[in-house]
């Protein structure tokens, strides 16, 4: 946000009777209304790094953090956090505040995603046990509604299970069909649901972001546009009926 202008005075040399070539110059203060502007100096902060997961294979989960850490009291303190937060996004495409006494495995936590799965029930208790805290987010918009419309809708499709995000990941949550086949949102970020095939849980454990860069990745992505559930309902029908034995009966008619 722009701060408000203020009157300050510059010194200028103007020409005499307005002809400095015969009259010459004289300096003076000439003022006017300018915006005010904010100067941050070098703070001297480095960016360390740290791998917080010690087993090898092919990922590793790595800790960037501004040091020296930022302190409550210090004058500024929440233009300094920001600062912190634009700096490290800048510099490492991530960013996050975490307390000085945070553990390795608060910091896993935030981006490992883990599920708990639970039978399918009512819609009352299915969205009574996802919206039930601590893993419901506080700030994810008509969150008990939009719930309740989702299960609804995957109700409608006799799903084996209900799944939903623990710990920092309350806001994922979604229905399981098959062994490998996995529908699940988040209604804190984005505008769109996925669907999942083999190795549902271990693609699920990925950012949004990598699996869209991943053209190889077993995974159908439907964005909320006007028709988004007929087509996620006859999506859904169709990997139904591929999984059927041949001759199973049709439950859901053709699609």
């Amino acid at each position: 946000m722009d701060l408000p202008k203020i009157t300050k005075g510059f010194v200028i040399e103007s020409p005499i009777y307005g002809d400095a070539a015969r009259n010459g110059t004289h300096t003076r203060v000439w003022e006017r209304e300018v915006y005010q502007r904010q100067v941050f100096e070098p703070q001297g902060m480095l960016i360390e790094s740290a791998i917080l997961n010690e087993r090898a294979g092919e990922h590793a989960v790595v800790k960037f953090a501004l040091t020296p850490m930022l302190e409550r009291g210090q004058p500024e303190f929440e233009l300094m956090v920001l600062w912190a937060a634009n700096v490290l996004q800048e510099n490492t495409g991530v960013a996050g505040i975490f307390a000085t006494d945070a553990t390795r495995e608060d910091f896993i936590g935030t981006i490992v995603l883990d599920w708990e799965v639970f039978p399918p029930g009512t819609i009352d208790e299915v969205v009574e046990r996802i919206g039930r805290r601590p893993a419901r987010p506080g700030n994810a918009p008509d969150f008990d509604r939009h719930i309740r419309d989702r299960i609804a809708l995957f109700s409608a499709l006799n799903p084996t299970s209900y799944i939903r995000g623990q710990g920092g990941f309350g806001s994922y949550f979604g229905a399981q069909f098959a062994d490998d086949l996995v529908v699940f949102e988040n209604l804190k970020y984005g505008n769109a649901l996925y669907i999942l095939y083999e190795d549902w849980d271990a693609v699920s454990r990925r950012s949004r972001l990598d699996l869209l860069r991943d053209h190889d990745a077993s995974f159908d992505r439907i964005v909320h546009t006007e028709d988004w559930q007929d087509k996620f309902t006859v999506l859904i029908r169709y990997q139904l009926k591929k999984r059927r034995p041949r001759g199973g009966r049709d439950l859901f008619g053709r699609c």
